[in-house]
């Protein structure tokens, strides 16, 4: 096998290495990539898997980036030859991790970033929107957290992310077969719909559609009189009257795509806990969900719904943004705003 070609712009720790192969750098330039940070050994049998899985269901390429980041400040000062060895061992781990898993995706692309990992899976990401990045949740020892590096990078880059926890199963054949799919009744909730097709389709997976019914609340500075209970119990059953509709109406959708689908409606409680519960409760092995619903707000990377399962689902979850009409600029977000823009009739209403 050849070695992969290497360019660098200098020696110092603050420059860009890329490493790729020769034969790649030209190969469907214009396809979208699943990039996966390769931090560990450890961490890339987790990822690589679902990655591989969803590069395959997508069409898209698949690239294995690591980063070498050089020592802090206040450390001994930089040594050109240890960084030279740190650079060469990065190299023959990307190479070695792109030989192992050749035989479940063809032209694996490889590259070698040097500078703090998240600034650089950023700059990666820049160029392509509709990239995907696949990051690992660090949360073993303190659950519920997703580890620095994951954060800033669903902070600061505008791409999709497929967040896999640390609890997953290393270097197996992924096979998704129950994809599960929040919808809130947004058109913003609605776009994680198409990738979780083109998803199901090529696994011959079955679509859970779920929807999580807000629970009424009701100030409570007195207690609640009679008129006061009818008033809420009457909004509940409204609310599970028009969802049962509107999940009935997508599911009839992508039944009529030729693809198995079912649904859910939950209520009692918080919707975060009511879903995060339905992965468990449904066998779901994917979350397939927007990154806003209903809310929107332009100045957060995902909603709050979002936020908590990417933190606590125990299964992968694709994180789906929609690239925003009028572009992407520094610190703006898809949903730059949640003003509305006019009444919009559900997806399969008449």
């Amino acid at each position: 096998m050849k070695m992969p070609k290497v360019a660098v712009s200098n020696d110092k720790p603050s420059a860009t290495i890329a490493l790729t192969r020769p034969t790649q750098e030209h190969e469907h330039e214009s396809l979208p990539k699943v990039v996966v940070c390769t931090e560990t050994a450890t961490s890339t049998a987790i990822l690589a898997p679902h990655a591989i899985a969803l590069s395959n269901a997508l069409g898209f390429k698949l690239e294995l980036i690591h980063v070498i980041e050089p020592r802090a400040a206040s450390q001994i000062p930089f040594d050109p030859i240890e960084w030279d060895l740190r650079r060469r061992e990065a190299e023959a781990f990307v190479a070695k991790l792109s030989k192992q898993y050749e035989a479940q995706k063809r032209n694996i692309l490889t590259r070698v970033l040097q500078g703090r990992t998240s600034d650089q899976i950023c700059a990666c990401l820049v160029d392509n929107l509709e990239d995907i990045v696949a990051l690992c949740r660090s949360d073993i020892e303190l659950p519920g957290h997703i580890g620095q590096t994951a954060r800033r990078v669903l902070e600061n880059a505008a791409n999709s992310v497929l967040m896999v926890p640390a609890s997953a199963d290393k270097d197996v054949i992924v096979n998704y077969q129950r994809i599960l799919v929040p919808l809130d009744g947004s058109a913003r909730a609605e776009c994680a719909l198409p990738l979780a097709k083109k998803v199901a389709q090529a696994s011959n997976a079955k679509i859970i559609l779920v929807h999580a019914i807000p629970e009424p609340v009701l100030t409570e500075i007195d207690p609640l009189n009679n008129e006061d209970v009818e008033l809420r119990d009457s909004l509940l059953r409204r609310n599970e009257r028009v969802a049962k509709d509107y999940i009935g109406r997508i599911q009839d959708n992508i039944s009529a795509d030729g693809l198995v689908a079912s649904s859910a409606i939950l209520a009692g409680g918080d919707s975060r806990r009511l879903l995060n519960e339905a992965i468990i409760n449904e066998s779901a092995d994917l979350l397939i969900l927007s990154s806003h619903g209903c809310g929107g707000h332009a100045d957060v990377a995902a909603g709050d719904v979002t936020s908590y399962l990417l933190a606590n689902a125990s299964v992968p979850i694709l994180m789906i943004r929609r690239p925003s009409q009028n572009g992407y600029g520094v610190n703006q977000h898809f949903y730059r705003s949640a003003d509305s823009k006019g009444a919009r009739r559900p997806t399969g209403a008449n």
